[in-house]
């Protein structure tokens, strides 16, 4: 395995670690346990199934894509609820100004992710119809983070490594109510280095997560894709009601 390979192996959750919000890790399902009993269905929210077939389409024929449904990610997001947020962070007012702007309980939803596996692009389509108000509101506040200045540079400890990234907030257009989208530059030394941007949108009662990854393509290039497949998301969205 090459050493970029190597990179594009640390889990999408820890580019998510790094803009605010946090979700489930999207490796190896959970035994089964008891869902939230805060994901009846509101106006405005979308069926598990309308859920699951957004991400589906978003994602297309790749072969390398697995959807997670609703009844997997709801143990999914038990078991990370209760997960620190912005453990082996440095500074540590980073850490701070990241357990403020963080949203780790996801429960109150009714969710799927879709995720493409590649060696060249990964990508992770999440997709969460929210049902919890309290939910909404911690989301809408953590979705307000417009500045990291001071923080821009941080360590992350990630599996007994230390990792340096350079992390910026960019100004693009996403089609939403709120929108935060965030381009981090990982740096493991030894010509190890990857890219990600993370959009995190909320519109109306569903809020949308997409997770670009690479080793290889510019960060502009990368960011104007996952703003792209953001919007589309909404218009697919929208189209469901």
């Amino acid at each position: 395995m090459s050493k970029k390979r190597g990179l594009l192996a640390i889990p999408m959750a820890l580019a998510l670690l790094m803009t605010g919000c946090s979700s489930a890790d999207q490796g190896e399902a959970p035994a089964p346990g008891g869902a939230s009993a805060q994901t009846e269905p509101k106006q405005g929210n979308l069926s598990a199934e309308q859920v699951e077939t957004v991400v589906k389409d978003l994602l297309g024929e790749d072969p390398s894509v697995m959807i997670v449904g609703n009844d997997t990610m709801q143990q999914q997001l038990q078991m990370a609820k209760d997960v620190k947020s912005a453990g082996g962070i440095k500074p540590e007012k980073c850490a701070q100004q990241m357990e403020k702007y963080s949203v780790t309980d996801l429960t109150g939803s009714i969710s799927a992710t879709g995720t493409v596996t590649d060696e060249k692009l990964g990508k992770v389509i999440q997709v969460f119809s929210i049902t919890d108000d309290d939910t909404l509101q911690k989301i809408s506040q953590a979705l307000t983070l417009d500045n990291i200045d001071g923080c821009k540079d941080i360590t992350v400890e990630q599996g007994g490594e230390t990792l340096n990234a350079s992390r910026q907030i960019l100004p693009l257009d996403v089609k939403a109510d709120q929108a935060l989208t965030m381009s981090t530059q990982l740096d493991a030394g030894a010509d190890q280095k990857l890219s990600s941007t993370v959009v995190q949108a909320l519109k109306g009662r569903n809020f949308v997560i997409v997770t670009f990854q690479t080793g290889m393509a510019e960060p502009a290039e990368l960011s104007a894709q996952a703003v792209e497949l953001a919007n589309k998301a909404f218009a697919q969205i929208d189209a469901a009601k």
